[in-house]
Order: structure tokens, then C-alpha cells, then sequence
């Protein structure tokens, strides 16, 4: 009996597990297992999913998502799919100094508790050249407590000190790379840096997409990869 997959998804910074709801039903469809990670930022509970031994393991993450995952999750997938990902997320010398400046601006809005503003100004850059209304709900519109900000905060630290790939990183899985032609949130530099450490992927490269890949039918292009390997 050919075995079938189990998808681990993490969402990226400021994100939660709604943003996978429109892949769903492609995964019930072929009978796989889809579970979700969740930071827990807004209303939803913190939760980490493990690997069920009777699927085949296929991380799916999202921009942050490669280094939010658990090293244990990330060095026992058998294909990874990354998503507007990246290793290093400020580039080196004078290039990431905007970016730098960026992420300090943001951890600043957070700690004055404006943070409506905050994800009103990230979402047009995450969906942009798509029109914001175009993503999915996420937790812009959820109460956020003391430790959600805690972690928003922990979490935007953790972007600016994003140097590599994760050291577990399973280097002989296969690799789906997944980049956004318009990406207003990761570099240029970010993306080539994460071509040449991971030489060996399949690219897909979205012309005329923003980082929030707002493409109805990526789903079932990365899926008909997935159902290959």
C-alpha cells in the first residue's frame, strides 16, 4: 500500500493557522493529513503537530516559518516546501540597514501598543501588488494579550538574527523552493543567498506575486509536486 503524506504547516511572523485554510480541501481531496502549526500570537492556542509514522513527513512553512520550527519537526521531513522563505533575512553591510531600521520601527509600534496600525501597514506590504483585502484574516483583527506581544516581539528579534538555514535542515529531502516575483518583505539578496545554500531545489518563481502569494491556485501546484516525489 503506497504510503501517503502528512503536511506539517507553519505560518510566518504576525500570521496564524487560518492563512492554510485554502489548502484544505486539496489535502482531504488526495486523502493526506494536514496539520498546523500555531505561534499563538492572537486568539489561538500555541500548538506544535508531530510526524505520524503511517504518512510520509512534508514540512510546508511560510517567510519566518523555516525558523520557527521545532529542529526535531525540521530534520525529520522528507520534502520541505518553502514559501517566501528565507535563511538570512537582513541582508549584509549598508543593504540591510533599511530593513534593520524597519524591524526596530515595528518592534517600537508594538511596545506602544499600536498595533492595528502595525498590521495595517505589514498586510499592504505582504499582499502588495494584490490589494490587501485579498489575504486571509489573521490576528489583526483578534485580541492580542501580554504574551502574544511578548512573542510578536521575541519573534521580530529572532527575523533580524535570521543568519542561515537552520542547522537541521535535511539537506537530502526534496526541496521545493517558492519565491514571489514582487516580494516587498524578503530581499533580493535574502532570496539568492537562500538559492545558493539550498543548490539543489526545485524553484518555482510567482511573476507578478507579492510575498503573501496570493495565488488561488498554488495549493494544488505545490501538492501535484508533493504527489511526485
Amino acid at each position: 500500500m503506497k504510503m501517503t503524506w502528512q503536511l506539517i504547516a507553519v505560518h510566518g511572523w504576525g500570521s496564524d493557522q487560518h492563512c492554510w485554510q485554502s489548502w484544505q480541501e486539496p489535502c482531504e481531496k488526495r486523502g493526506w493529513l494536514l496539520e498546523c502549526f500555531e505561534r499563538g500570537y492572537g486568539e489561538n492556542s500555541e500548538k506544535t503537530p508531530q510526524w505520524n509514522s503511517k504518512y510520509k513527513h512534508a514540512l510546508v512553512v511560510n517567510s519566518l516559518g523555516l525558523h520557527l520550527t521545532p529542529n526535531k519537526i525540521l530534520a525529520e521531513a522528507e520534502a520541505v516546501i518553502l514559501l517566501a522563505s528565507f535563511g538570512r533575512f537582513i541582508p549584509e553591510g549598508s543593504g540591510g540597514r533599511a530593513l534593520e531600521i524597519a524591524l526596530k520601527g515595528m518592534a517600537q509600534k508594538i511596545e506602544a501598543g499600536e498595533i492595528k496600525e502595525l498590521f495595517d501597514n505589514f498586510r499592504e506590504k505582504v499582499a502588495a501588488p494584490q490589494p490587501v483585502d485579498y489575504l486571509p484574516q489573521g490576528v489583526e483583527n483578534q485580541k492580542i494579550s501580554e504574551l502574544g506581544r511578548t512573542k510578536l516581539l521575541a519573534d521580530l528579534d529572532l527575523l533580524a538574527k535570521c543568519k542561515e538555514i537552520p542547522k537541521s535542515f535535511p539537506h537530502n529531502s526534496a526541496v521545493l523552493i517558492v519565491e514571489a516575483g514582487e516580494d516587498q518583505i524578503v530581499s533580493e539578496t535574502s532570496k539568492t543567498e537562500m538559492r545558493k545554500e539550498l543548490n539543489k531545489a526545485e524553484m518555482i518563481t510567482l511573476d507578478g506575486i507579492g510575498h503573501g502569494l496570493l495565488m488561488p491556485e498554488l495549493p494544488e501546484t505545490v501538492l501535484n509536486w508533493l504527489q511526485k516525489r
